[in-house]
């Protein structure tokens, strides 16, 4: 999986202090100003393959529809005037942007903290926390579509920075997704023409349906009944081993950190193979095909594969997960 990191360019800033002709120290006070900013935003291009009956394009998935700006002092406390928006419209997503907002900066070299949310709009909390320790803390609810996927392909993303922050500044700023990426590569050993295997439904237990902005240490708290994934097939679902040798099937879900045991996320697929059987006797004996009865395999998810030694059932934000999972008899 990879790691994506902030990269931050930061200008030369003056720290000012006051003392008196005694050295008793004054209490500072804190001169802020209207500046200027440069915030280079990047989107993170997903690089997987979806599945046959739901085409996207990687390229273009879950691309930045709108932005929020947040700015947070040196003391973590929300500066209300300086929240902007920035919205590219329906017809014209982007991958990244350059933006340029005029901020109110403190004149001194404590660090702040700025933080974008992209795809939020209509959905903003209300109102934005006022402590930066809170937003730490603030869970938000995904949109999933029918299918498993984000609803209207609008993934909420989030990226931030913490720092001193000088009018000028450029600032570079990588948006994350706030949930994972699944994909499962189905096949199915001994499946022919003749007998074919059939998915006639996937379930996705234990999907947490709400993710924090900054990363978190547990998402134990994020589930709740009736946030499974269940999804029924009954065309495009059939592995011959010859025309069709694997299926794929591309999902999203929320964060799943640390889980216990409970809270491991499970796919599990009910499917069927056709066999071969004596309609007559052993007599006069009359061979014909029919779908065998219906069998579950399920299979525990996590980062790392089955079998490694303290396995890490854990599924990270903003990464793509492939599982490759293939049926038997």
């Amino acid at each position: 999986m990879k790691i994506y990191r902030y990269y931050i360019f930061l200008m030369s800033c003056l720290l000012l202090t006051a003392c008196t002709q005694d050295n008793e120290w004054l209490n500072e006070e804190k001169s802020t100003q209207q500046e200027v900013v440069h915030l280079n935003i990047q989107n993170v291009e997903i690089d997987v393959n979806t599945r046959s009956t739901t085409p996207q394009d990687p390229l273009t998935d879950n691309p930045m529809y709108n932005l929020c700006l947040l700015h947070y002092n040196s003391e973590g406390q929300l500066i209300k005037g300086d929240t902007q928006l920035k919205d590219f419209g329906e017809d014209q997503p982007a991958l990244k942007y350059t933006w340029s907002p005029t901020l109110t900066i403190e004149q001194n070299t404590n660090p702040e903290t700025l933080c974008l949310v992209a795809n939020l709009k209509g959905n903003y909390p209300t109102p934005w926390p006022e402590r930066l320790a809170d937003l730490k803390e603030t869970c938000v609810d995904l949109k999933f579509g029918n299918s498993g996927l984000i609803a209207e392909r609008k993934m909420y993303m989030f990226g931030y920075y913490e720092g001193i922050i000088t009018a000028g500044q450029n600032i570079n700023i990588m948006m994350g997704r706030i949930a994972a990426a699944l994909k499962f590569v189905i096949t199915a050993t001994g499946a022919n023409e003749s007998s074919p295997y059939k998915i006639n439904k996937i379930e996705i237990i234990n999907t947490p349906r709400q993710s924090y902005f900054f990363p978190h240490n547990s998402t134990d708290g994020n589930f709740s009944s009736g946030s499974d994934i269940s999804e029924t097939f009954s065309s495009n679902n059939q592995i011959n081993n010859k025309t069709i040798r694997e299926l794929v099937f591309y999902y999203q879900i929320g964060e799943n950190i640390s889980p216990n045991e409970k809270n491991q996320t499970k796919i599990i697929i009910t499917a069927q193979k056709r066999e071969r059987y004596n309609a007559g006797s052993s007599y006069r004996p009359n061979y014909q095909y029919r779908w065998g009865k219906a069998k579950s395999y399920t299979v525990v998810l996590g980062c790392d594969a089955p079998g490694t030694p303290n396995r890490n059932y854990s599924l990270y934000r903003n990464n793509n997960y492939t599982f490759n999972i293939n049926l038997k008899d």
